[in-house]
């Protein structure tokens, strides 16, 4: 089969495709990732996928195991909430950081962030609700500053992507994620670092009263 380079393939790499179609479900929690296919699905060679898989398991979104393969991770339910807790302590004192950092010119961007999250609720499929919500969390944490913090809580939030399942299942899940959003831009614009703690602590944790757990891993 002749494979030509589409523009999307140009401009994206390809473990950034396969990135996206994780986060997408095209591929599932703990399916097997088949060279193969993955040429075939993004006109890419040999070199360039072993490429894309080595990336990603860096990134800790799939895991290698020695003589079978790449999957695509499936955490356990106590793997997720072990990395929820962890996000929770980052996150808070991210938090704290743009309480003291913020502008007028950031309130007001991540107020538009919040509209439109929230309007795509009603408009939008899961992969630009993913997005949307990628989105205002890295502005967010900009606010305060600190890029080291900032790509650790990015690494996290990504690793947590995969096999989720809770608070996005239902339309009322996501509404109350999107006022969690507009409650922490709220909280940002008081410059009150306690409340903001709060309600970061809250949205973080929300999966708990949506999901069910799976297993006792």
């Amino acid at each position: 089969m002749t494979r030509k380079k589409t523009s999307e393939s140009i401009e994206m790499s390809v473990s950034e495709r396969l990135q996206a179609d994780i986060f997408n479900e095209y591929f599932r929690p703990g399916e097997w990732l088949k060279q193969a296919d993955i040429e075939d699905r993004y006109a890419a060679n040999r070199f360039e996928v072993r490429m894309a898989l080595s990336t990603l398991a860096a990134k800790h979104l799939i895991d290698h195991i020695p003589n079978k393969g790449y999957r695509v991770i499936n955490p356990s339910d106590r793997q997720r909430a072990e990395l929820y807790e962890v996000r929770t302590i980052l996150e808070t004192a991210a938090g704290k950081l743009a309480a003291q950092k913020c502008t007028d010119e950031d309130i007001a961007e991540l107020s538009l962030l919040v509209d439109e999250f929230d309007q795509a609720i009603d408009t939008k499929g899961r992969a630009e609700l993913v997005r949307l919500n990628l989105e205002f969390h890295n502005r967010f944490y900009a606010v305060g500053g600190n890029q080291l913090l900032i790509s650790q809580i990015l690494e996290l939030r990504e690793r947590g992507i995969p096999g989720r399942r809770g608070s996005w299942e239902t339309v009322a899940g996501m509404r109350a994620s999107s006022e969690d959003h507009r409650q922490m831009v709220e909280m940002l614009s008081k410059r009150d670092a306690d409340g903001l703690s709060y309600t970061i602590y809250r949205h973080l944790n929300r999966w708990r009263e949506f999901s069910t757990p799976t297993d006792k891993a």
